[in-house]
């Protein structure tokens, strides 16, 4: 494989949920590639490197962590902070050449830094913005957050409308907003079908029918139906047009050349190893208002999980509040 499909396969791979790849040769989709990210790039307030980090990683020989989030944004809310309505840290390990996915529901009841009591996941990115969803992932989990790639909900149904839908078996009859909030714009039947960019969304943000648990991993599949159509691809013009549409809705804090190092993970796609978690919990109401109170265990057990993943040390990553406290 050439070192500028392999180039170009990484980008893709980062920019569609960190996982896609494709055979491409073309030399304008590369250079459509590298416009798009360089006019995407926005770094944290906190600089390049994770407080639960001693100095700056590099793709190419270290596990990396990149934190997805997608934001609820639309031109009703433009003026406004958006919620992060999706949430989904992955843990990239280079030797085993895997990705662990873990989907963090949004109405999660986490410690927050911009107040004392606890608050729901969602809002740090709308009352103290990006950095403090970073900070909050890496609190809540132990592991640094060495990346993030953010998205409103835009370029979801712009990557879906330009994979010309996905088969999905839709769980249940639902009636649901669209992108722009208008209701019952959207309404599904039960059973397997082919579902626009709107239909998909709809799908992936209801939680009148089940709860925060069963939306993460809804989402969790919806993401890899997704992939396995990205992966189906080999038109240079459908590439182009699906890097178009995320870099239209996205910011990240990875540069280009940081992008084209991830090339190892998608230079042997089929060998890709993709494991997905949930963090379990169980319904709370507090003050009649909703949250996600996460269960312990599960939490415990998939922090030990993306440590091994990075192959990080408990012991040496750095709790923020207790250093305080020392």
């Amino acid at each position: 494989m050439s070192k500028k499909k392999k180039v170009i396969l990484s980008v893709i791979t980062i920019l569609i949920a960190g996982l896609s790849a494709a055979t491409i040769y073309a030399v304008d989709l590369f250079q459509e590639a590298e416009r798009v990210v360089n006019e995407s790039h926005e770094p944290l307030e906190r600089g390049d490197v994770s407080e639960k980090r001693d100095e700056k990683i590099d793709p190419e020989v270290d596990n990396v962590s990149i934190l997805f989030v997608g934001i609820d944004d639309n031109e009703n809310r433009k003026d406004e902070s958006s919620l992060a309505d999706a949430l989904v840290l992955a843990t990239l390990n280079k030797e085993e050449s895997s990705i662990n996915l873990v989907s963090i529901p949004r109405d999660s009841y986490v410690d927050v830094t911009y107040q004392q009591e606890k608050d729901k996941i969602t809002h740090t990115h709308a009352i103290a913005g990006l950095d403090n969803t970073v900070s909050t992932v890496e609190n809540l989990l132990d592991v640094p957050v060495d990346y993030y790639v953010r998205m409103d909900f835009k370029a979801f149904v712009e990557i879906v409308d330009n994979l010309n839908g996905i088969t999905f078996d839709v769980p249940y009859n639902l009636t649901e907003f669209n992108s722009e909030d208008e209701k019952n714009a959207i309404y599904l039947q039960e059973g397997e079908q082919v579902l626009n960019g709107e239909e998909a969304l709809a799908l992936a943000r209801t939680r009148k029918y089940d709860n925060d648990l069963y939306r993460g991993e809804r989402q969790m599949k919806i993401l890899q139906t997704i992939i396995n159509k990205t992966l189906s691809f080999s038109s240079v013009t459908k590439y182009k047009s699906l890097i178009q549409s995320v870099g239209d809705h996205m910011t990240t804090n990875i540069t280009f050349d940081e992008m084209v190092k991830f090339h190892n993970y998608v230079s042997s796609s089929n060998s890709l190893d993709i494991n997905k978690h949930q963090l379990d919990g169980s319904d709370l109401m507090k003050d009649g208002v909703y949250y996600f109170q996460l269960n312990q265990e599960s939490v415990t057990d998939i922090k030990q999980k993306l440590q091994n993943h990075l192959e990080i040390n408990p012991s040496t990553v750095t709790n923020d509040k207790e250093s305080e406290e020392i």
